[in-house]
Order: C-alpha cells, then sequence, then structure tokens
C-alpha cells in the first residue's frame, strides 16, 4: 500500500545562479509560487547579479545555500583541492572523502566565503544550506556543514538525502542512482540528530538525466508516492538552449510542466500543495 503523509510537499530548485537561462526561470517558478525554495550557487560569476534579483520574492520562498564542491572554480585559493583552480569532479571528491584525504581546512574556507557570499547579497543567513551534488554529507565535508549550520540564527533547514529504501524502490524511478544518494546520505543523518527538527523527513526528485528528454510530469507523479511528513522534493528547472548548464532540455521539460497548467491541475487532483520548511 502507497504510505502518504501530509497534503504538503517542499520543492526546492536547485542551482540558482548556475546561468541566466537557469536563474531566470527558477525566478518566474517562485513568483508563481509553483516552488517553495530555491539553492543558490554563489560560488559563480553570475551570483551578484542574479541574487540581486531575489529582491523580488522576497518573503515568499526559502532562498538557501547550495555549497559548491564540484566541477566549478572556488571563491578562495584551494592549493590541494583545486591546484588548477577548479574544484574536483563528483567521482573523485567521493572517493576523497572515505578515503580521509580532504583538505577540510580548506573546504572550511570555501564554505565560509560561499556563506558570506551569501550574506552579503541576500542581506541575511540562508533559510536552507544543501549541497550541488548532493555533496555536503559526505565524511568530513558534513562536518564543516553541520559546525556552521549549528552556529547560524536563526538556525537553517538542511536538506536530508537519505531516504528508506522500500520507498525508493516503490517509487521505482532511477532506484541505484537514489539508492546510492541515499546511502551516502546515512551518515548525515545520523550526525544531525540535534537536528532532526530541521531536516526534512523524506526526499525525492533524484532521476537519471539524459539527452533525451523524458516526461517530467510523469514521474513527478512517483516523486510524491511514499512520502514523510515533511517531504522534500528536489528540481532543475532552466530553459532550452542554455550555452553553460548541462542537460538544458530536460532542465526546460521540468520547467514548462512546473510552470503549466498541468502541474496545477496535478496539485489540485491530489490535494496538494507546494510549502515552506516550516510550513511543511
Amino acid at each position: 500500500m502507497t504510505k502518504l503523509s501530509g497534503n504538503s510537499i517542499i520543492l526546492c530548485a536547485d542551482d540558482y545562479g548556475l546561468s541566466a537561462p537557469v536563474s531566470r526561470a527558477i525566478l518566474a517558478l517562485a513568483d508563481a509560487g509553483r516552488i517553495s525554495a530555491l539553492s543558490c550557487m554563489t560560488a559563480s560569476p553570475f551570483w551578484p547579479e542574479h541574487g540581486a534579483w531575489l529582491k523580488a520574492v522576497a518573503g515568499r520562498v526559502d532562498i538557501g545555500l547550495h555549497l559548491t564542491l564540484v566541477d566549478e572554480k572556488p571563491l578562495t585559493a584551494m592549493p590541494r583541492m583545486a591546484p588548477d583552480g577548479r574544484l574536483p569532479s563528483i567521482g573523485r571528491l567521493i572517493a576523497n572523502s572515505y578515503a580521509r584525504t580532504l583538505d577540510l581546512g580548506e573546504i572550511a574556507a570555501e564554505m565560509d566565503a560561499q556563506l558570506e557570499a551569501f550574506i552579503r547579497v541576500v542581506g541575511r543567513p540562508p533559510d536552507h544550506i544543501d549541497g550541488h551534488l548532493h555533496t555536503h554529507v559526505l565524511p568530513g565535508i558534513r562536518d564543516v556543514v553541520l559546525a556552521r549550520a549549528r552556529a547560524l540564527r536563526p538556525r537553517p533547514w538542511l536538506r536530508n538525502v537519505h531516504d528508506r529504501f522500500g520507498a525508493i524502490s516503490a517509487r521505482g524511478v532511477a532506484r541505484p542512482k537514489a539508492a546510492f544518494i541515499a546511502g551516502l546520505g546515512r551518515g548525515f543523518f545520523a550526525a544531525a540528530s540535534d537536528m532532526r527538527d530541521h531536516l526534512n523527513s523524506s526526499f525525492s526528485g533524484v532521476y537519471a538525466f539524459s539527452n533525451t528528454p523524458v516526461d517530467y510530469g510523469a514521474l513527478f507523479s512517483r516523486f510524491v508516492e511514499e512520502r514523510g511528513d515533511r517531504h522534500l522534493i528536489l528540481c532543475h528547472p532552466g530553459e532550452a538552449g542554455d550555452a553553460i548548464a548541462a542537460w538544458d532540455r530536460q532542465r526546460a521539460e521540468e520547467y514548462e510542466f512546473l510552470a503549466g497548467p498541468r502541474f496545477e491541475n496535478f496539485l489540485s487532483a491530489r490535494g496538494l500543495r507546494v510549502a515552506r520548511f516550516a510550513a511543511a
């Protein structure tokens, strides 16, 4: 039997600031009330400009930090983590985190710089913190993230990517990938035991991006299944023809669904609403 809990979902759009097409799409969805949260890449060179755009939706959505530790150019000098001026790939970062060879001092300084960049533009600390490609949950990195989160006031919400494998199996979407991410998040969930009241209780939205767009609406109907009391769904909307963001056609498919009548009808038919973290 499908387990459903509550009538609200937290819908968070990742990668704000990555490119103008991505930021425009996310901002339009926030302005229309179609998403309840967005996560910002403050290491992006576009952040100061795109961050200023958020004034249009201030107070209507949760605005958070999308900690970026892979692929992009860091804000700080990281001679060990990014000797060529570019952060490592996700595969290399995962391997080094489990080998305990990460330079956590460099990571802490970079997180502080990304936090400061957020506060400088938005004018306050982030409503929530998560990580680009879920890197905030990795060994070592999670300790830095949790330490910073515990020190911030007001205390931010944190993204929990660990979910029940039974729920992942029942949803039937990208099971190996979703299960792998859930496994990565197990340690973070345990380490954040004192912050459970600031974690989402279940998580979905993971699927296999490809060069051939899929029917995102059909996938979304499965993302809301097997949800807990505070269920978080991530999304990656954008516009087609983006020269910077990867998978632009799939991002555009997400944007079209979330901005259009199918999504509105979907929520209405199921008695669902998108809600901010504190209201979910």
